[in-house]
């Protein structure tokens, strides 16, 4: 589906998974168009984008940049090909490409993917499982040289006026948003969505959900009008949106922490108190992962301390000292 204005224009891409589809957006430079994100490597993707283009007129050749707010595979799977199409230059910020470069080779995963799992206490036949559920994904986690690294601030002139990046760490090390300040639009990527909030999985050595608060902060203190995510219909109401997005997170320390009280000492072991169903072994990944961006982030704030026995990380509330 292809959703118009004059300057900006909005496709619908199909995806194989629970989010259903990524909105790409195309946006009218003085010469040509920028393109935000790419898409899975799909052959169901591929012919959306190619029917899309052709209902605006837009050819190949026209995309003169490709924005890639961040490396997860629904926004970077057709680059490489989209590259070849339209000789367009194709940029992403630093760490984000840092952190693609990360990925091992032969197998696209994260090199610190099953340290995580066994220090989330993740048992054998379920980390593999997990792992064999990536497959489908890796497969749109291919290598990309970005022809201009990011490093925040750059502008780009557009019909909408001068547009932004925006370093918005937190969902991946390098996220990225655009700022279109004189039309107060946003286009956010995976930092802000509608009806959902953003996945913040844990990296080593980071506070993810640290950084997620202070993007937030920063984007909130922006004049928007309109945000475009990657899934999601467009939608206004920022504050809002990031006041209930900081009080969810908030929350959810909350709940973490009771069920460390109640006996669960080990990520895994949070996941099950904390979602009553079993969980896709896909789903659970992401949880576990959450759950230690949240252990990382108290642990940070001296809200609960770990230690490791055996290879596996337990948690228990942080003691108060008294002086």
């Amino acid at each position: 589906m292809t959703r118009s204005s004059l300057d900006v224009h909005r496709i619908e891409l199909p995806l194989p998974f629970e989010l259903e589809v990524i909105n790409l957006y195309l946006v009218k430079l003085n010469e040509g168009w920028l393109l935000i994100d790419c898409g899975m490597d799909t052959p169901e993707g591929f012919a959306a984008l190619e029917t899309g283009l052709a209902g605006i007129g837009i050819a190949w050749t026209d995309i003169r940049l490709i924005l890639l707010t961040h490396m997860h595979p629904d926004h970077i799977g057709m680059s490489h090909r989209l590259k070849h199409l339209s000789g367009a230059t194709i940029l992403m910020h630093a760490a984000e490409a840092e952190h693609l470069d990360s990925l091992e080779d032969e197998t696209r995963r994260l090199p610190y993917l099953h340290a995580a799992y066994a220090l989330g206490g993740v048992p054998v036949d379920l980390q593999v499982r997990m792992d064999e559920h990536f497959a489908f994904l890796r497969k749109s986690l291919h290598a990309i040289t970005p022809d201009r690294l990011l490093h925040g601030g750059e502008e780009f002139a557009s019909a909408l006026g001068p547009l932004t990046i925006i370093p918005t760490p937190g969902h991946s090390p390098g996220h990225v948003c655009l700022y279109a300040a004189e039309r107060k639009m946003l286009f956010s990527g995976d930092h802000i969505l509608n009806t959902i909030t953003p996945n913040i999985s844990w990296h080593p050595g980071t506070d993810a959900l640290g950084e997620y608060m202070a993007s937030l902060d920063k984007i909130g203190r922006l004049e928007i009008e309109e945000i475009f995510p990657a899934h999601g219909e467009p939608f206004s109401g920022h504050r809002e949106w990031i006041a209930d997005t900081i009080a969810h997170h908030a929350a959810r320390c909350e709940k973490i922490v009771a069920a460390i009280d109640g006996g669960a000492d080990t990520a895994h072991a949070i996941v099950r108190k904390l979602w009553k169903r079993e969980l896709e072994p896909i789903h659970h990944h992401f949880a576990v992962f959450e759950i230690l961006a949240h252990l990382e982030h108290m642990h940070r704030h001296a809200r609960v301390q770990g230690s490791e026995h055996g290879g596996v990380m337990q948690w228990a509330r942080a003691r108060v000292r008294k002086d």
